[in-house]
């Protein structure tokens, strides 16, 4: 490796997973300084997203803290595997599964009362509602960061969300509060990564009400699904001009039709239809900001999942089978065409939250290299 040209050895390892190369960091000074340069991070994530022949997005649980690669063969449940992983670990503590892995938890702070506020490139957002505590993690290099306290503190946040604003390359989280500021506004302040400070931003009339309070990244922009008037809608957030505008929802003859769980589908814009007999549509935005190119794209019919309260699909499979939440306790994956099922393993032992991300190595911190080759040099 030595005899390669850079450019070479550049290209070798933008193409490896974030396993390999948090290993490869330790082979010498010159691959922890190449691997954490924000070039390479870059490099490696825009590689990641345009590669169809990989699956980068894991499915990340709480609680306790696990990811799931839910493309993997090994990540269906099976009665011998699963007994073999009660009998050697107990307590969750271990799993020697490369299909599921415990993350365990970013914070000193305690587990219980924390909540997924967003996804975005590889980082998720974590939140205590109630002490106004927000973390940023990075999964797949375990890299993590609290936040500096917001500007004002409220008991009612009426939306949260993470984004990425590729003009100026900084990571921001949002957050709203219903009960601060003037009796008919919502405040809203934005934290940025790169200056390390929150801002108050535009905020939003009162008469707007949020339906989804943790935002979908998209397009340069975040978004909930809202109601104005009685008129649903999805309100946005540009992430580089921090202004609010609407996207509209799918317009249907049926006014018993209401959408939910807003989301992103292999590229798109997405809300679920819930219609009788626990049948749920999966309907897509063909093209952003249109509303006559919201179409159905696939239907999950409950009889082929069995006895159920309810059912999420949550995102699609590289050969367009569905991940589905059961219960909020349960995951399978659904062939729509064949109509067949098979349950997916998990590793929590009640309810639990759910977010897709991709596995990167984008940091927490602004400055990605200095944070990554301080700490490597303490070890």
């Amino acid at each position: 490796m030595a005899n390669l040209p850079h450019d070479i050895v550049l290209d070798i390892l933008s193409r490896l997973p974030v396993k390999s190369l948090n290993r490869f960091k330790c082979v010498c000074k010159p691959w922890l300084s190449l691997i954490s340069d924000p070039y390479f991070v870059k490099m490696h994530l825009n590689r990641a997203n345009s590669d169809p022949s990989m699956n980068h997005h894991r499915l990340f649980t709480l609680f306790p803290f696990y990811s799931l690669d839910y493309e993997s063969p090994s990540s269906c449940d099976d009665v011998a595997d699963k007994a073999v992983a009660v009998d050697h670990d107990h307590d969750h503590d271990h799993d020697h599964d490369d299909a599921i892995v415990n993350l365990g938890f970013p914070s000193k702070a305690p587990q219980n009362g924390v909540q997924i506020v967003g996804s975005c490139n590889g980082l998720i957002s974590l939140a205590y509602r109630a002490l106004d505590v927000t973390i940023l993690w990075n999964p797949s290099t375990r890299q993590s960061r609290e936040l500096p306290k917001p500007s004002f503190s409220s008991d009612i946040v009426s939306l949260y969300g993470l984004g990425y604003d590729s003009s100026n390359d900084d990571y921001k989280v949002v957050r709203a509060s219903a009960s601060a500021g003037a009796y008919d506004q919502v405040k809203v302040e934005v934290f940025s990564s790169k200056h390390n400070n929150w801002r108050q931003i535009q905020s939003f009339h009162k008469s707007i009400t949020i339906l989804d309070d943790s935002g979908t990244f998209l397009n340069g922009a975040l978004h909930w699904r809202a109601s104005r008037g009685g008129r649903d809608t999805i309100l946005a957030l540009d992430m580089a001009k921090e202004e609010f505008f609407e996207v509209p929802q799918p317009e249907t003859r049926d006014r018993n039709i209401s959408f939910h769980s807003l989301g992103v589908s292999q590229g798109w814009l997405s809300l679920l239809c819930y219609g009788y007999g626990l049948e749920v549509e999966i309907w897509v935005m063909k093209e952003y900001g249109v509303m006559s190119s919201w179409m159905k794209m696939s239907v999950v019919r409950g009889r082929d999942i069995g006895y159920c309260d309810y059912m999420v699909p949550i995102c699609f499979t590289k050969n367009g089978e569905v991940i589905v939440v059961v219960d909020g306790r349960k995951l399978i994956r659904y062939n729509v065409h064949e109509k067949t099922m098979k349950n997916l393993k998990v590793r929590n032992d009640d309810w639990f939250e759910w977010v897709i991300y991709m596995e990167s190595l984008v940091s927490p911190y602004a400055d990605s290299g200095n944070k990554d080759r301080d700490s490597h040099m303490e070890e």
